[in-house]
């Protein structure tokens, strides 16, 4: 049986919603957990101090690291007051007190002993999150567990009271045999997140060297196999069949298994769907693992899709024979599907930028093709673009109007339901310069999801021409397919392979150097090896102006001119300017 779960349709699944209170008021480790949190699926706020928490808790607040010692207001009072306010949240501990029987009868649900790793710090608000969705009877064990664990580390007699970690252990005993179906369900759960959380950020370090999209799918099935039986990779192909780029844990070729069962993720609408099969048959099963069939049993596993932005690059197929997929499951690796394809992305566009030489898709584009050329068109102007960024799920363009005033193009950009930000950059007689952010579909998104760069887009009174580049080994009948189909009166009128200019280290290096002045290039070094570009920093902008001797305002004075030139170079060899004929 293949069942549909998705990812965002699980209650116990990390939304962005829940929110995570960092509170101390050291404030740079306050910082640092933010900074370590930072791009989890959930938001991450910070409170310096136990009054500034008190004013920011309420029923929005899902888990709580909180320090003990701090002024006025300490971790403990606010930990009584969160019970006291009937707070539903979890509270782990981040102290440097070390933990005595005091801590007993305290309300918390976990205790973290000062330093903490960015590990622990993950693990922690990732359980916590989770226990959220268990019985209360239950949660009230897994918090006693955590507190008799943090006792264990200390010896007996340092104990101010010996006999409460006694009585602790007997309250432990007695929860577990009302409740202990209950809680062995959820030691399985947490066991299974952990496992699959630890795969996760095994898979994060191990894309880091990962160079192309055959190394990161490969390394994707070595590290799922290990935690599981077999992986493997399948791309669609141009002819609409499956092809196995990648495979751990076969006994076969995966070219023998029956796919079928992944035609439902190619086809679903919706690419974050992740699919449970729970009832493989007997020629499925020998087809994965050959003579190893009969020692593994039941076999279930999981369809997870690599999609990025919208962008479908592939399934990945996971086989276990503990039968373990379930909803949460299939929440935790729609997340990894999700790192994979990110990984992806920045893989192809890197291989883009780095390759001798890419190919050019041009395409001619209509005015009901995209809002800027029916910007274009209601406007009648002419419009180029200049640049363009993703940003979250859209695009911010920057681009060059002409035949018509500014302030005219503004006043009809902001009637597009499309258009979420429009601003004048620069008014001129002739050509302006427009900054518009485009928050729905487009034909650059499109494109820049498919691994594509934009190389010219030039539009006059509603229609004209599109140019990307792709790295040349890339998959172009698919982007073509995917840019033509996404609009009507877009097709692609030529291909053609360019050389792409490369500059050398050294003259990049000779280039910036003739634009930098000594003191310019006295402060980057300075900054750098100061530490001040990291995070947390090494040194404050005070400490690396005292360091040079002049004041903070002309350490940023200095830093901005260098760091305007260094971008500016770098990206004019990106975009190096026609030759002259």
């Amino acid at each position: 049986m293949v069942t549909e779960r998705s990812a965002g349709g699980h209650p116990d699944h990390r939304v962005t919603e829940q929110t995570v209170l960092v509170v101390d008021d050291d404030e740079d480790l306050a910082d640092t957990c933010r900074y370590w949190l930072d791009g989890e699926r959930f938001a991450v706020e910070t409170a310096y101090g136990g009054e500034e928490a008190l004013d920011r808790l309420d029923d929005s607040v899902d888990v709580v690291l909180l320090d003990r010692r701090m002024p006025t207001v300490s971790g403990d009072d606010v930990l009584d007051e969160i019970r006291a306010r009937d707070i539903d949240c979890r509270v782990a501990m981040m102290t440097a007190v070390e933990p005595d029987t005091d801590i007993v009868d305290m309300p918390f649900d976990a205790y973290l002993v000062k330093p903490v790793t960015e590990t622990e710090v993950k693990e922690t608000v990732e359980e916590l999150l989770f226990r959220s969705s268990f019985e209360s009877e239950v949660r009230e064990y897994f918090a006693l567990e955590s507190t008799e664990a943090v006792l264990e580390s200390r010896e007996v007699d340092e104990l101010r009271e010996p006999d409460a970690l006694d009585e602790l252990r007997s309250r432990l005993d007695t929860v577990r045999a009302e409740h202990e179906a209950a809680i062995r369900n959820r030691e399985r759960q947490l066991d299974r997140l952990s496992r699959v959380n630890g795969l996760i950020r095994d898979i994060d370090r191990a894309l880091i060297d990962a160079r192309t999209r055959d190394d990161i799918e490969q390394t994707v099935c070595d590290a799922v196999a290990n935690a599981h039986e077999a992986a493997y990779v399948l791309r669609r192909t141009a002819a609409g069949g499956l092809r196995c780029t990648a495979q751990t844990g076969f006994d076969c070729e995966p070219s023998a298994v029956d796919h079928s069962f992944v035609d439902a993720v190619f086809d679903a609408t919706d690419p974050d769907d992740v699919y449970v099969f729970d009832d493989i048959s007997a020629a499925h099963r020998d087809a994965v693992f050959g003579d190893r069939a009969d020692d593994v049993g039941d076999v279930s596993g999981l369809c997870v899709p690599i999609a990025y932005q919208g962008t479908l690059y592939g399934v990945l197929a996971v086989y276990d024979e503990r039968g373990e997929f379930d909803d949460e499951s299939a929440s935790l690796f729609s997340d990894l599907g999700a790192t994979v394809a990110n990984g992806i992305n920045a893989a192809e566009s890197k291989r883009l930028l780095n390759g001798d030489s890419v190919v050019e898709l041009e395409f001619r584009v209509g005015a009901d093709a995209d809002v800027l050329a029916a910007l274009s068109a209601d406007a009648g102007c002419d419009i180029s673009l200049d640049g363009v960024a993703q940003v979250g799920d859209g695009v911010t363009c920057f681009v060059t109007v002409g035949g018509v005033s500014a302030s005219d193009v503004v006043e009809k950009a902001v009637t597009y339901d499309e258009i979420t930000k429009v601003r004048i950059v620069t008014d001129g007689t002739d050509e302006s310069v427009l900054e518009v952010r485009i928050d729905e579909a487009s034909l650059l998104l499109t494109a820049i999801d498919h691994g594509a760069s934009i190389e010219a887009l030039a539009l006059s009174n509603g229609s004209g021409s599109l140019a990307l580049h792709v790295a040349a080994d890339a998959d172009h009948g698919a982007l073509v397919e995917a840019v033509s189909g996404s609009a009507p009166n877009v097709s692609v009128v030529a291909k053609r392979e360019v050389e792409q200019t490369a500059q050398s280290t050294e003259s990049f290096r000779h280039e910036l150097d003739g634009k930098l002045t000594d003191r310019q290039k006295t402060v980057l070094e300075t900054s750098l090896v100061s530490g001040y570009f990291e995070w947390p920093r090494g040194s404050t902008a005070e400490e690396v102006a005292d360091s040079l001797g002049i004041s903070p305002p002309t350490l940023h004075e200095h830093l901005r001119a260098a760091e305007r030139k260094l971008i500016e170079t770098y990206f004019e060899e990106l975009n190096p300017a026609p030759a002259d004929d």
